[in-house]
């Protein structure tokens, strides 16, 4: 009895060492904000990891913007914490090569299971070979390494002799949103529409922008022609197209409305990326993921905002109540339980 009592507490004691397995997803950019909305989303079963690690990475000479320790624990929601440096800074001619920081970014991905890129400003145009725009603003330059890692990760079609570090891990999961889809994109080869308002739709003010069909516009420009307005989000709300089989095909949901907040969008697209959602006149490129790397995909849209969540009806840039249906809610609640069961994996 006393030998099958130890047998069994030993098997217990090694499944719960099996499931405490630490998941450490890698945060790009850990803006205050942007923590706030993973947390968000881990506290609210969202992300439905139990041993989640966060580890947030920047460049140092970002690193106190971010205002935070270099590692600490959040007891809400049960989250260690971790904030990583790059050290080296990159020029635009270094980008897609090994250069300066190739070591760190192999450090990098050999301490996490995946990565997130999320949203900020504009990528320089010259670093897939345009000139810029008018409405162009730019990211901090610091943050051109973030292309440089997402080429190391994946390669494209910049230096076809470069071997991407997920050759060695090909499951690994890349999800880049909004900036980071764009990100994904130009590292992979492609281009950018630097103004969707102008080069799309030929509108060149923000009035005519307003005056479109709703599910043509991708920001909300409201507050650019009346700073009075306290009523309307900062978001606009539109619905896409999703391709059938792909990764946001759920529950044959093809039409599901969605946050966006952004002027550029895909144009050209880099090497072995694929489309799998558009807007619904299929001008705008909503999401793209890799043919050959299963868990990389990009999307346009914002499902990472904890407002999304916390309320279900908004005024868009009319002024007209936005409410979002329950299979809207449904592919959001989706979409991140695909993410963590990809990122388990």
């Amino acid at each position: 009895m006393k030998k099958t009592g130890l047998i069994v507490l030993f098997t217990i004691l090694l499944c719960g060492f099996v499931q405490a397995k630490v998941i450490k997803l890698g945060l790009i950019n850990p803006t205050p904000r942007n923590l706030e909305n993973i947390l968000f989303l881990k506290r609210n079963g969202l992300i439905t990891i139990d041993s989640l690690e966060i580890v947030g990475i920047c460049h140092e000479t970002q690193a106190g913007l971010m205002g935070m320790p270099h590692s600490y624990f959040d007891n809400e929601s049960r989250v260690p914490i971790s904030i990583l440096t790059i050290k080296n800074s990159l020029s635009v001619d270094s980008l897609f090569c090994k250069n300066k920081c190739t070591g760190e970014f192999e450090e990098l991905f050999n301490r996490t299971d995946g990565l997130l890129f999320l949203g900020g400003a504009d990528i320089l145009p010259s670093i897939y070979g345009e000139e810029t725009f008018l409405t162009t603003e730019l990211i901090q330059k610091e943050r051109n390494w973030e292309i440089s890692f997402l080429f190391h990760l994946l390669g494209g079609s910049q230096n076809e002799d470069f071997k991407p570090f997920l050759e060695q891990r090909p499951d690994y999961l890349i999800l880049g949103i909004c900036l980071g889809m764009q990100e994904l994109n130009v590292a992979c080869g492609g281009t950018l529409c630097q103004d969707i308002p102008f080069e799309i739709y030929k509108r060149k003010t923000y009035e005519s922008v307003l005056e479109q069909n709703p599910d043509n516009q991708h920001k909300n420009y409201r507050n650019r022609v009346d700073y009075s307005d306290n009523e309307s989000t900062f978001l606009h709300f539109h619905p896409i197209r999703i391709t059938n089989n792909s990764v946001l095909d759920f529950e044959q949901i093809k039409h599901p409305l969605v946050a966006t907040a952004h002027h550029q969008s895909v144009d050209r697209v880099g090497k072995d990326l694929k489309i799998i959602a558009t807007s619904l006149d299929k001008k705008v490129i909503e999401a793209i993921s890799h043919s050959r790397y299963r868990n990389v995909y990009g999307i346009q849209f914002h499902t990472d905002f904890s407002i999304l969540y916390k309320q279900q009806d908004f005024y868009d840039s009319k002024n007209r109540l936005i409410k979002l249906a329950e299979n809207d809610r449904l592919f959001h609640v989706l979409f991140w339980g695909y993410f963590s069961s990809r990122l388990k994996k």
